[in-house]
């Protein structure tokens, strides 16, 4: 499974791409479109926690970029769950990666010797999980 968070000045955008199947939301200015899309299928998704837990992830990706020197707009790395963890290790750069780990209401980030502790008002890794879930389902 792959995650792939895209956090440029103008949009804003996760996408999860598991198998044959992608879960994808974009933010443009106040405009928002979310779907999971398999192959001949199209499951619009639309929950407040999925628009807020990405925009989570963008400004965390925000951070991580900046406090790594990062010159990316766009992060990607392979996702997985482990347990009641969610964890995230995206490319920062040609030849480094981080690695982020969601679990109730905090990030941790680590790379090299930077170790950072991030907190969130919504438990983005439990949001994650359930549509998870819903893109195997769709």
């Amino acid at each position: 499974m792959l995650l792939s968070i895209t956090a440029s000045p103008g949009v804003r955008s996760i996408t999860i791409t598991s198998g044959d199947r992608v879960l994808a939301l974009h933010m443009y200015a106040r405009s928002t479109y979310g779907a999971v899309v398999a192959r001949g299928r199209e499951c619009l998704v639309g929950g407040e926690d999925l628009r807020r837990a990405a925009w989570l992830l963008t400004r965390l990706m925000d951070r991580v970029g900046e406090l790594l020197k990062s010159r990316y707009y766009t992060y990607t790395g392979p996702l997985e769950v482990v347990g009641d963890r969610v964890v995230y290790r995206p490319y920062v750069s040609p030849t480094s990666t981080a690695e982020v780990v969601l679990s109730g209401k905090t990030a941790r980030v680590a790379s090299g010797e930077v170790r950072r502790r991030f907190s969130t008002s919504l438990d983005v890794g439990a949001v994650l999980r359930r549509y998870l879930e819903l893109l195997e389902k769709c």
